[in-house]
C-alpha cells in the first residue's frame, strides 16, 4: 500500500466555527491542518495559527503561505516562535511572493531577494541565532530557548524553485500533479540543493490538490472553475517559461489572467465573476489536469494512486465545498483508508 501523507485548510471567518473544524480534521486523521495569509479575505493568519496551536494535540500546523510585504521579517519571526512554542514544535511557516494579500491593499509582490532575506531570517531567529540583515542585528531577544520553526517556500518557477532546493526546508508545489509538470520542477529544485550540496531528501515537498467529491469528474471541475482560473493566474502571473505550460496555451493564459479579479480570489460559486474564464479560454482539461482530483470517492483513490506513481507522497486536499464536515466523513471513510 503507498502510504500518503494529506493535509488541508479552510478559510476562517469565526473563530467558534473554526474550533469545530479543527476538532473535525484533526479527528479525521489529516497529517497537516493549514490556512493562507489573505487579511482583505479571511481571517488573519498567525492568529488562525496560534488558535489552532491550541486547540490540536497531533497534526502538523502550517501557513501556506504567507508573504514578505505585509510585515518585516523580525515580526515573522516573532510570532512563528510564538506559535512553535505553542504548538510544541509541530508549526511550519510558508512564504511566497504574495498573491491576494497584496493585490487587494495596493502593494506589489516581494522580490526573489526578499523572500530568500526573510526565509533565512526567520530560520536564524527562531533557532536563536542573530540574522545579519544589510548590517542590522535581528534577533529575538525574548525568547527563552531556540523554537526553531522549518520555512517552506511556496515555489512555481524556476527561480524560486531552486531558491527553494538551496535554502527551503520544504517546497509547496501548485499544478505539478502531472508527470512532465512534476519532472520541470524537481529538475530545478535539485539543481538549488546540488549548488547548495544538498540532499533533495532533506527537503519536505507538497502538493496542492483540489479534491471534490462529486458524481462525476466533470460536474466536480465544474464546481470549482474559478478556483482553477485563481490557481492558474498564481502560478504563471510573473512568467510563462520554465514552467512545462505548452506554447499553444500561452495566449489563452495571458488572457485568463488579464480579466482575473483578485478581490474574488478562493470563493468558488456562479456569483464569481471568474467563473467563467477557463471555459472562455479553453483552458479547462489541461488546468484540471494539473491540480485537480475529482469525482465519486473511488475514482479519487484511483486518481490519488495516479499520482503517487509520478512520486507524489504529500497532498494538501483543498475543501471548496459549503458542507465541510460531511466532506471530511467522506474523506475520512472511504479515502483515507487506502493510504494507511
Amino acid at each position: 500500500m503507498t502510504r500518503l501523507q494529506f493535509g488541508t485548510g479552510t478559510t476562517v471567518r469565526r473563530f467558534d466555527d473554526y474550533r469545530r473544524w479543527l476538532e473535525i480534521a484533526e479527528a479525521t486523521g489529516f497529517d497537516l491542518l493549514t490556512c493562507g495569509d489573505s487579511q482583505s479575505l479571511w481571517a488573519e493568519c498567525f492568529s488562525l495559527m496560534t488558535f489552532a496551536a491550541m486547540t490540536t494535540r497531533r497534526a502538523k500546523l502550517a501557513i501556506t503561505v504567507s508573504n514578505p510585504a505585509t510585515r518585516h521579517p523580525a515580526v515573522i519571526a516573532s510570532a512563528c516562535a510564538g506559535i512553535q512554542q505553542l504548538a510544541g514544535g509541530r508549526f511550519r511557516y510558508g512564504l511566497s511572493s504574495g498573491d491576494s494579500a497584496l493585490r487587494n491593499i495596493g502593494v506589489e509582490p516581494a522580490s526573489v531577494a526578499q523572500i530568500e532575506r526573510t526565509l533565512r531570517a526567520v530560520q536564524t531567529m527562531t533557532a536563536g541565532g542573530t540574522y545579519d540583515d544589510a548590517g542590522h542585528a535581528l534577533a529575538l531577544h525574548w525568547l527563552p530557548e531556540p523554537a526553531p520553526v522549518p520555512v517552506w517556500l511556496a515555489a512555481e518557477g524556476p527561480k524560486t524553485q531552486r531558491l527553494a532546493g538551496r535554502v527551503a526546508d520544504g517546497v509547496i508545489l501548485s499544478n505539478c500533479l502531472t508527470p512532465d509538470r512534476l519532472a520541470v520542477a524537481m529538475d530545478h529544485i535539485a539543481a538549488g540543493a546540488a549548488e547548495a550540496g544538498r540532499s533533495l531528501d532533506a527537503i519536505e515537498i507538497w502538493h496542492m490538490c483540489n479534491l471534490i467529491f462529486a458524481p462525476s469528474e466533470r460536474e466536480g471541475i465544474d464546481s470549482i472553475r474559478s478556483v482553477l482560473a485563481g490557481t492558474a493566474n498564481h502560478v504563471f502571473r510573473f512568467t510563462l517559461a520554465g514552467k512545462g505550460l505548452p506554447a499553444e496555451l500561452e495566449s489563452r493564459i495571458r488572457g485568463l489572467m488579464s480579466e482575473y479579479q483578485s478581490r474574488f480570489h478562493a470563493h468558488p460559486g456562479a456569483a464569481n465573476p471568474n467563473e467563467g474564464l477557463i471555459d472562455k479560454y479553453g483552458l479547462r482539461d489541461y488546468l484540471a489536469r494539473q491540480g485537480t482530483i475529482a469525482g465519486p470517492p473511488e475514482r479519487c483513490v484511483e486518481r490519488l494512486h495516479e499520482v503517487a506513481s509520478y512520486g507524489v507522497r504529500n497532498l494538501i486536499v483543498s475543501q471548496f465545498i459549503q458542507d465541510q464536515p460531511t466532506w471530511m466523513q467522506t474523506f475520512g471513510e472511504r479515502v483515507l483508508p487506502h493510504f494507511r
